[in-house]
């Protein structure tokens, strides 16, 4: 009897651990289709392509009220820390930017508590104008939940060496979205950031790669 019990005991554990992996096998699944249907419903343009680190690694000066001269930020850096990053490639003498820098800002603050670091890269020569068209549009000249760079090479500068050129960027507006290992979607032109399909696809997204 003794040894019935125990080889049951041994069926039904061997049997809910392959329940338990077709389980989570089925639950990744799901997720991921979901992911690459919101992917569709947003209208970006699906990448999936490796993210070169070494390529992409250029220093970035970060916003003057860090108080720190010479600070550089790194996106390996920040990879480490965020399951997904929304990169946008901007400038303040860029009109379509203009039109899309408050939703940018609101997406920031919706998407703070799911690990989704909105990262915008300006191309502006100087912090001035930023910090102008800031005040204008967003009130601060510190606006919050959005991390704002400028690549030191400025609008005119060594193309070779911009971040947004080892991307693929030729125009601004342009936003890619980046996972710890892969690029996974470019979103080309002015966008509205608030729309309810934007923020479901990068909650989607940021659950499916923790």
């Amino acid at each position: 009897m003794r040894k019935q019990l125990v080889a049951g005991l041994a069926v039904v554990l061997i049997g809910g651990t392959l329940l338990a992996r077709l389980w989570s096998g089925a639950a990744s699944e799901d997720r991921a289709r979901r992911v690459e249907r919101l992917l569709t419903a947003v209208g970006a343009q699906s990448v999936d392509r490796p993210l070169a680190l070494p390529r992409l690694d250029v220093p970035l000066e970060a916003h003057p009220a860090t108080g720190v001269k010479g600070m550089h930020r790194y996106l390996g850096a920040l990879l480490g820390d965020h399951p997904v990053i929304l990169l946008n490639f901007w400038a303040s003498w860029c009109p379509p930017c203009l039109e899309e820098l408050r939703s940018l800002q609101e997406l920031g603050r919706i998407l703070a508590p799911y690990g989704v670091q909105i990262v915008a890269v300006s191309y502006d020569d100087s912090w001035a104008p930023q910090l102008r068209v800031f005040k204008e549009l967003l009130g601060t000249e510190v606006p919050a939940y959005v991390l704002w760079l400028r690549d030191p090479q400025g609008q005119d500068g060594e193309v070779s060496r911009m971040m947004r050129t080892a991307l693929g960027t030729d125009k601004l507006p342009e936003t890619w979205v980046l996972t710890r290992g892969t690029v996974v979607a470019q979103f080309v032109g002015a966008q509205d950031w608030t729309r309810d399909a934007v923020v479901q696809y990068l909650v989607a997204l940021a659950g499916s790669v923790r």
